[in-house]
């Protein structure tokens, strides 16, 4: 996929979260990185949708957690995780 440049403005306690995963090794970059979180800020948008649609409100609260636990595990493996897998260095 074709990437464009931006500027973000980030306070600094932003950045620190930014650079503590990347020095971490979880990302290869500050760009990887909040790409990433931008996907799963997605998948949950995605979620409340969900929520928001009343498909599920004859559910206890734990079910509701753990259904939206499983659907969150299943979209992250699916969609993240290789992306996050192709972005990484390989050694």
């Amino acid at each position: 996929m074709p990437m464009t440049s931006v500027q973000v403005r980030l306070s600094e306690e932003q950045l620190r979260l930014i650079d503590r995963v990347v020095q971490a090794g979880k990302y290869p970059n500050r760009s990887e990185a909040i790409r990433d979180y931008l996907r799963k800020a997605q998948l949950w948008e995605v979620l409340e949708r969900l929520l928001e649609m009343g498909e599920i409100e004859d559910q206890s609260e734990s079910e509701i957690q753990a259904d939206l636990e499983r659907v969150r595990a299943e979209v992250y493996q699916k969609l993240i995780a290789p992306k996050r897998r192709q972005a990484m260095p390989q050694p």
